[in-house]
């Protein structure tokens, strides 16, 4: 899984000063927990481009893809102004 982490590491890297702050902090606090599955949604997820994915975990736009959902609720989590729950 070590391999799985560094390429979610890699292509969490984006453009967007947003979403570079959101994938920051879910990498420091949450990608730890994840599994290997969750790992290779979450590796899917990040081929969306910027605009899109900004937008799903923004929420303007919904996400449509069943097995990004739960990436895209946890990275809305990790939103700099969004409680954690401990």
């Amino acid at each position: 899984m070590y391999e799985l982490r560094e390429k979610v590491k890699w292509r969490s890297r984006r453009g967007l000063l947003e979403l570079d702050l959101f994938f920051t902090r879910f990498i420091q606090n949450d990608m730890e927990r994840l599994s290997e599955s969750e790992l290779e949604n979450l590796l899917d997820l990040l081929t969306c481009d910027d605009h899109e994915l900004w937008a799903m975990v923004n929420g303007k736009e919904a996400c449509e893809v069943e097995r990004w959902k739960k990436m895209v609720a946890l990275l809305k989590s990790c939103a700099p102004d969004t409680p954690r729950s401990l």
